[in-house]
């Protein structure tokens, strides 16, 4: 009887330490659970806010958000996204087993710090809310430019013509085309004198503002003096003079070139039987240019009148020649102005 109430005594111990062994496992198991599905929400409600934030980078979504005056949302918010601006397939969101509930505040008196709130329920709830500062930033976009100049016409003039003497030619590229071009819009400003046009035509009031802007639209100046290298853009103003006169051969039928006297540096005489392929640029006035017997296989554009062209100068348009009428410009620029977009830092709440 006494071994038997042992044995008794012994199974029960053994009974109830096994009971409370397998009570902490299914302890262990419920708090694990928890913790397991605490972490799947907070993840749905990091995925909500992610997602949010991605919506957002889209400026013109961002542009398009209306708001509405509403006390309950996070301390320090006052207004809250639309639901017709903050569209269903971002405010309400499935992601795994959960549905995430997103809700987009901000303060009326600070518009460009937004404040997300991302809630998602399931097996267990969590909310994470995330602030984000909108801003703008200046973007340059640089793209490859050339200039064509068998589409210019060897003689262009911002302003008129007149006493021209001696025996200058100008050859239009092709046959009746235009020899001149002037912004000018009356034939009483440009008196041809003794220039012959070979056939050419003169076409009156071409364009508006500078002969510059004409022939470079997407070039400034600084950009065109910043990439002369004096081998293919020969670059002249009162900082850097030019040789006076010029007597200079530059540029080839295959190689053209751009020679510009800008302001500042005159209107220098190009006699001497010189030959220039390619596009000569004058920014000062020309009343008193002699030009000898030079030969321009392109064209001269003036950004002012011309008072005096005379002796054997020539000016043929560049498709009478053979070759390339491709010169590189600088590229142009493109600005825009894009939409920044950043995290807040200690601004990440999650419980």
């Amino acid at each position: 009887m006494a071994t038997l109430t042992m044995s008794l005594v012994v199974l029960f111990i053994a009974s109830l330490m096994v009971f409370y062994t397998s009570s902490g496992m299914l302890f262990e198991i419920k708090t694990g659970n928890n913790q397991l599905y605490q972490s799947k929400a907070l993840e749905a409600a990091r995925g909500g806010v992610e997602h949010s934030m991605a919506w957002l980078v889209n400026g013109s979504n961002t542009s398009s958000l209306a708001w509405v005056t509403d006390a309950t949302g996070p301390s320090g918010t006052n207004q809250k996204a639309t639901a017709a601006s903050f569209p269903s397939t971002v405010s309400d969101q499935t992601i795994g087993d959960h549905a995430v509930a997103v809700s987009l505040w901000r303060n009326s008196a600070v518009p460009t710090i937004l404040e997300v709130s991302a809630t998602a329920s399931g097996d267990a709830s969590a909310t994470i809310r995330q602030r984000i500062r909108l801003g703008t930033t200046t973007v340059s976009t640089s793209t490859p430019n050339t200039l064509n100049i068998a589409t210019v016409a060897p003689i262009v003039i911002n302003g008129g013509l007149s006493g021209v003497t001696g025996t200058p030619d100008v050859y239009p590229s092709t046959a009746g085309g235009a020899a001149i071009v002037t912004s000018s819009t009356t034939s009483s400003q440009i008196d041809t004198g003794h220039l012959d046009l070979h056939g050419g035509t003169i076409s009156y009031g071409a364009f508006a503002g500078t002969a510059w802007d004409y022939i470079f639209p997407d070039v400034t100046k600084a950009q065109m003096k910043a990439a002369a290298d004096y081998q293919k853009i020969f670059y002249y103003d009162a900082a850097v003079l030019p040789p006076s006169p010029w007597h200079q051969s530059i540029g080839t039928a295959s190689d053209p070139v751009i020679l510009i006297f800008d302001i500042g540096a005159g209107c220098p005489k190009v006699n001497g039987s010189v030959t220039i392929y390619g596009l000569v640029y004058y920014g000062s006035s020309c009343a008193d240019n002699g030009w000898g017997g030079a030969t321009i296989y392109g064209s001269m554009v003036a950004d002012m009148s011309i008072t005096k062209l005379n002796a054997n100068a020539e000016f043929s348009g560049w498709s009478v020649n053979s070759g390339t009428g491709t010169i590189t410009l600088p590229p142009t620029i493109t600005t825009t102005t894009a939409q920044t977009f950043a995290k807040l830092a200690a601004s990440w709440r999650d419980f």
